[in-house]
C-alpha cells in the first residue's frame, strides 16, 4: 500500500530478552509515486544487537553475486542527486532529487556492524510519472478534464489548472481540483500541474471549450 510502513521479519541471534538481539529493517513507504523532475524521500528504520556498532550503511539498486552492492550515490546515473539523511541513530533516509523516468527502481538498504550485515528485503519500489490531461464528455454538452498520472500520487496534493499558459482564476470557484469541467466550445489549450511543482506542466490539451467552468475535487 502506498505510504504505509512495512516491517520485514527480524533475524534474531539469541533469545536473550535483556537486550535487543534482532536485526530488522522497516521501510516507509514500501512503494511510492513521484513526479518527473521532483524530489522523493524514502525512509528506513533499522535495529541490530545492542552489543554491536554500525560501521557502514548503503542504499543500492544493483547487486551482483559475490560482490558488495554499489552505493547508489556512486552510480553515474545519480551523481549529485542523492543525499543520505539521518534523524536518529537507527534511521537512514534517502532523498533523490530531479527525478528521471529511469529512476523507477527498487531501492534496498543494507547496513554493516562490527558483528555482521543485514539487508532489508524486498525494498522500496519507486514509480516516476509525468502528468497528462485526458478529456471526456460529460453528457451535458461539456467536457471533463482529468489531470492524470500513471501511478498513484499522494492524495493531499493541490492541482493547478492553466489555460493558454495562464493559471485559471475565478473568485467564485475553487480551482484546485484534479478534475476541471468546462462548458461550451472555445479554442484554447489546457494543462495542469501540482502546487509546489508549478513548473512541471502536463502537455497541453485542446478541448476547444469556453472558460465557463467549475471544478470538482476528488
Amino acid at each position: 500500500m502506498y505510504g504505509s510502513w512495512q516491517r520485514f521479519p527480524p533475524v534474531c541471534v539469541s533469545a536473550d530478552s535483556a537486550q535487543n538481539s534482532c536485526w530488522s529493517v522497516t521501510y516507509s513507504p514500501t512503494a511510492t509515486c513521484a513526479l518527473i523532475g521532483s524530489s522523493v524521500d524514502i525512509r528506513s528504520y533499522y535495529t541490530f544487537p545492542d552489543n554491536q556498532k554500525v560501521t557502514k550503511s548503503v542504499w543500492f539498486i544493483k547487486e551482483q553475486a559475490g560482490a558488495e552492492p554499489v552505493d547508489v550515490r556512486e552510480d553515474e546515473e545519480y551523481q549529485g542527486r542523492v543525499q543520505y539523511r539521518q534523524s536518529s541513530q537507527n534511521d537512514c533516509s534517502i532523498r533523490i532529487t530531479h527525478l528521471r523516468e529511469r529512476d523507477a527502481q527498487t531501492y534496498r538498504f543494507r547496513f554493516y556492524t562490527d558483528g555482521g550485515e543485514y539487508t532489508g528485503e524486498p525494498g522500496v519500489t519507486l514509480s516516476v510519472t509525468d502528468l497528462k490531461v485526458t478529456v471526456s464528455d460529460t453528457g451535458s454538452g461539456g467536457k471533463k478534464l482529468n489531470c492524470y498520472s500513471t501511478c498513484i500520487l499522494p492524495n493531499n496534493l493541490t492541482y493547478i489548472w492553466y489555460k493558454n499558459g495562464q493559471p485559471v482564476s475565478d473568485q467564485s470557484i475553487n480551482n484546485t481540483g484534479q478534475y476541471l469541467y468546462v462548458s461550451t466550445v472555445d479554442a484554447g489549450s489546457y494543462s495542469c500541474a501540482v502546487k509546489g511543482h508549478d513548473e512541471l506542466h502536463s502537455p497541453a490539451a485542446y478541448p476547444h471549450l469556453y472558460l465557463n467552468m467549475y471544478l470538482e475535487t476528488q
